[in-house]
């Protein structure tokens, strides 16, 4: 398949200038981080992305003819339905019902969840409901994968735990995913290609690829400490 392609993207609200000429391109069945300082409009383009806002000028390209899945910073679960009824409810446009149980019984057992299927979110803990959160972006079989600091606000251990979780399920179904991050280390340890952006009003400054197989990564390892230090360079600047 061809990638997908932003072509000089700008975004104002009002006279504020959020987006300034953004163009990248994105490969199908790749990961890709958007990296940038808070505020600088990353959650903007990812929402142009997704349809959600309307470009002041550019083209999203075949963008807009893609099925989209989203996971968030706050899991934004259910909260009078179950674990297993989340993701049903997630795949209720699938008239199978067949295959939409078993869809989603495959990624709730994938998430570690399986035990908690009758389980309703108010009484799981914090990164249960980030699992499941996962599980059911996941689970909806959409062409592009959004997640918005969908690691972010939770220990390192957990959040080690999550983004292996995200690599676990990409495994399974290597769908276009874009991840918007502010950490250099989250973006190196999860993606095939990081694009920096700039402070608002957000450029492209840099775009790197990730030279190290994601099976042979480690958090913060020797093998990504140059990217790690380009990555920091251009962030500060």
């Amino acid at each position: 398949m061809k990638p997908y392609e932003l072509r000089g993207i700008s975004k104002n609200f009002g006279q504020l200038e959020v987006i300034a000429e953004f163009s990248a391109s994105f490969e199908s069945s790749s990961v890709t981080a958007i990296l940038g300082p808070s505020g600088c409009g990353k959650t903007t383009l990812l929402n142009i992305i997704a349809g959600i806002l309307l470009p002041s000028q550019g083209s999203t390209g075949d963008f807009p003819s893609a099925s989209f899945s989203y996971s968030f910073q706050e899991p934004r679960l259910l909260p009078w339905l179950s674990s297993m009824e989340n993701l049903l409810f997630a795949l209720s446009s699938i008239q199978d019902k067949k295959f939409r149980e078993e869809r989603a019984q495959r990624f709730l057992v994938h998430s570690g969840l399986d035990d908690f299927s009758t389980t309703k979110p108010p009484k799981l803990s914090g990164g249960m409901k980030r699992r499941l959160s996962l599980a059911r972006a996941f689970a909806y079989p959409s062409e592009v994968l959004l997640l918005d600091e969908a690691f972010s606000a939770v220990d390192l251990k957990l959040r080690i735990e999550l983004m292996d979780l995200f690599s676990l399920l990409w495994r399974e179904e290597k769908r276009t995913t874009i991840i918007v991050t502010h950490d250099v280390q989250d973006a190196l340890y999860l993606a095939d290609q990081v694009l920096v952006l700039s402070s608002r009003p957000a450029r492209l400054v840099d775009k790197l690829s990730v030279p190290v197989a994601r099976e042979n990564r480690r958090y913060g390892s020797r093998e990504l400490i140059e990217l790690e230090e380009r990555l920091y360079r251009q962030i500060l600047s």
